[in-house]
């Protein structure tokens, strides 16, 4: 893939980071958990926790784009090839694999799990639980792999450092909704996600993935 300016700019470190870029990386790692804590505790309803997540996207675009002077390709919008189907497909499959193969360990080990449907029953419907599932992955991947593992890559020259804090970030946001058995499930599937961006760079196999995944429960629920 053609690199861009901005990838091929000398590196400066993690000390030199503008301000509004780590305020913004702040919010894009941070914003979700507090969301996700603030859903919980004053009930919010799915369409509102929702427009609440595209809200934090939308701000963190805003800022890549139009403050800091970012190229979308910079963030993640890449132009895929057609092995990136391959690679959507497989990270899919190996990602619902991990689900099935680890729920016997994890059991074993003692570790509280819930249903892989959990919070599904709620949905009101099948439109609402295909926008919770677009939402999911949409939202999550452009801020955790798309915005987080490009800037920091800018900053330090490192996929180990880049990859190691996003993947981080990702698992301590479910650690607000997930008991700690659905959590090591989830911190196994971010780091899968992780290692395929890093060898894409390209948004589109994480989150066709990412949606994929929680689409098809969604689908199995209402097809009851």
């Amino acid at each position: 893939m053609t690199r861009t300016a901005e990838e091929t700019s000398p590196r400066t470190g993690l000390a030199e980071m503008p301000v509004v870029t780590a305020l913004t990386l702040v919010v894009a790692l941070g914003a979700l958990p507090a969301l996700s804590y603030a859903s919980e505790a004053l009930e919010f309803s799915q369409p509102l926790a929702m427009a609440l997540q595209w809200l934090v996207l939308a701000a963190v675009l805003a800022v890549a784009l139009g403050v800091e002077g970012l190229s979308p390709p910079s963030i993640g919008f890449r132009r895929p090839a057609w092995i990136d189907l391959g690679y959507l497909l497989g990270t899919a499959a190996v990602a619902l694999l991990i689900y099935v193969a680890t729920d016997p360990l994890v059991r074993a080990l003692g570790l509280p799990l819930e249903a892989g449907t959990s919070g599904l029953e709620e949905l009101p419907s099948p439109l609402v639980g295909l926008a919770a599932a677009i939402t999911t992955g949409v939202v999550e991947e452009l801020l955790y792999r798309g915005y987080a593992i490009e800037r920091l890559l800018a900053f330090t020259d490192s996929p180990l450092t880049a990859g190691g804090l996003t993947w981080i970030a990702f698992t301590l946001v479910h650690a607000v909704v997930w008991p700690l058995g659905n959590l090591v499930q989830t911190a196994a599937v971010a780091a899968l996600f992780v290692v395929v961006y890093l060898r894409r760079r390209t948004l589109v196999p994480v989150v066709g993935a990412h949606v994929l995944i929680w689409l098809l429960p969604v689908l199995a629920l209402f097809a009851e």
